[in-house]
């Protein structure tokens, strides 16, 4: 078989080769965790080696050791693209073609391969030594929770968001696989179509349920699925697909269970200053300085070029990212000289914050890589070292806010705007200092069901800036991208909302579509 027809038919191969393959970072942590391929899957090493390297997928660069996190900034309207080191300036110039890499597509999907034929290899019941029911809850919690998430990313990523779809673009959600691939045989001839967006959210909704019942909380710790982190999980797909009722009632559920962990205005800050934000529920955990991205395209590098908070004198990273005038606006920042364009193009000092504990989250950079600019400190080398971070994926206050706009929607079947408000006054009388009793609480309280909904949107943009969400809530809504005076704006109905499916799986697969304009 030639290298052409092997090309061609990248996502079977890649997902194929993870079989017989481990993440050499990963298994730096522990020796016990390399497994030799002819032992593979049959043992419980094995499999806990196997669960392993599914998580350490999720560091690369191009899923949530960067590119899920920043490039949702950058192509709608929180981040600004500094130019510093000439990375992420087109996407945030919304340039055709300019947007998530065929790598999470391939990455994705090998780990899902590797979620399948894990699940497989437990349903044949061929495990040595014969596990527990407590290893199969461990195991098959975490193997249906991670599939879910590499599905809902996927899908958020390729596809449109049930209810928010131009109908002459849409080319449906992406190819669901549920059992392994686990010969070139069968790789060659796997030639999937895109499954539509129902039956992708259904599934990922499945795995989620399957998954949350298996798990406890605090279970196996947030550096691994756990109960709460598959509630907060079903809270936002089921968000992100309209069922208000379904995502009101796992936002219920996840509260219930971790609401205690939000943070409040004497705290907030300083949990994004060590390892793990209290607030956190899942998270993509850089164990080893064998795992650090480097200076290149760490999240704080992409974000900052600080190496210490309120240092000056040292330059780190490149600050590629940092936040546009409009969200310097909504995070309470005035620039010495004011926020206009003139000034946002000099040197940034800040003449004043509002009450809002997160904006010193966000303080001006090194004058090391060029002009010095506010920047987003909450990746900072907490983990100890520079360019090392613990990636928070699911917090709880998402799911306060999640609940809040269930709430708030018109047309909603949980339609409370009683209960909308109470949500949202949590997290706002724990953001700001002064929000109790003040004019902003009397004004909150006269909002309107449009006022509301958009307050509750408001603050999930700060709540969240630089963490991965703005782009797709703003997908998910069917807004345009509003991004002057930076950038030209970007209609929802413009074809560069959806980036292109990598043309090799286009190439080696007549029944997979393209998405168009590409």
């Amino acid at each position: 078989m030639n290298t052409k027809k092997i090309y061609k038919t990248g996502l079977a191969l890649a997902a194929l080769l993870v079989v017989f393959s481990s993440c050499e970072k990963q298994l730096e942590i522990s020796p016990r965790q390399s497994i030799e391929a002819s032992t593979a899957l049959s043992s419980k090493d094995a499999i806990d080696a196997t669960i392993t390297s599914i998580y350490a997928t999720y560091k690369s660069a191009r899923l949530y050791g960067r590119d899920l996190i920043a490039i949702p900034e950058v192509l709608a309207d929180n981040g600004f693209a500094t130019n510093k080191s000439g990375r992420l300036l087109n996407e945030a110039n919304n340039v055709i073609g300019a947007h998530f890499t065929g790598s999470i597509w391939s990455g994705a999907y090998a780990a899902i391969n590797q979620i399948n034929n894990s699940i497989d290899a437990i349903n044949a019941g061929n495990i040595s030594p014969k596990p527990v029911q407590a290893d199969l809850d461990r195991w098959m919690g975490q193997l249906l929770f991670l599939r879910g998430l590499y599905y809902f990313d996927l899908v958020k990523v390729y596809g449109y968001i049930p209810g928010a779809v131009v109908a002459d673009n849409n080319r449906e959600g992406v190819p669901i696989s549920l059992k392994g691939i686990s010969s070139f045989d069968v790789a060659f001839v796997w030639k999937p179509s895109r499954a539509n967006l129902d039956t992708v959210y259904t599934q990922i909704v499945n795995d989620l349920i399957a998954s949350e019942a298996r798990l406890t909380f605090p279970g196996l710790g947030v550096n691994l699925a756990n109960k709460a982190a598959a509630q907060a999980l079903l809270s936002r797909v089921y968000l992100y697909s309209k069922n208000y009722t379904e995502s009101k009632k796992w936002s219920d559920r996840v509260i219930t269970l971790a609401g205690s962990r939000l943070a409040t205005t004497t705290n907030f800050v300083s949990q994004w200053r060590v390892d793990t934000h209290s607030e956190t529920l899942f998270q993509i955990r850089f164990a080893t300085v064998a795992e650090n991205i480097g200076v290149n395209e760490s999240l704080q590098t992409s974000f900052t070029t600080l190496v210490n908070i309120g240092n000056q004198a040292s330059t780190g990273g490149f600050g590629d990212v940092v936040p546009t005038i409009s969200l310097l606006n909504e995070l309470g920042i005035t620039l010495t000289g004011g926020n206009t364009t003139s000034v946002y193009a000099l040197n940034h000092t800040i003449a004043s914050r509002s009450t809002d504990v997160r904006n010193q989250l966000f303080e001006p950079g090194t004058a090391g890589r060029g002009n010095i600019k506010v920047e987003c400190t909450k990746y900072l080398g907490k983990n100890g070292t520079i360019n090392l971070d613990n990636i928070p994926v699911l917090r709880i206050s998402e799911a306060v806010l999640n609940r809040a706009e269930a709430l708030a929607t018109a047309g909603s079947p949980v339609l409370n705007l009683a209960g909308a408000l109470v949500d949202l006054k949590t997290i706002k009388s724990r953001r700001y200092t002064d929000y109790a009793g003040s004019a902003a609480e009397t004004a909150d309280n006269a909002m309107t069901q449009a006022q509301l909904l958009e307050e509750i949107l408001r603050q999930r943009r700060i709540e969240f800036a630089f963490e991965g969400h703005r782009f797709f809530d703003q997908k998910r809504l069917s807004r345009d991208l509003v991004k002057g005076p930076h950038y030209n704006n970007v209609a929802f109905t413009d074809i560069r909302i959806l980036p292109a499916v990598p043309q090799s799986e286009i190439d080696g697969n007549s029944n997979l579509k393209q998405n168009v304009g590409y």
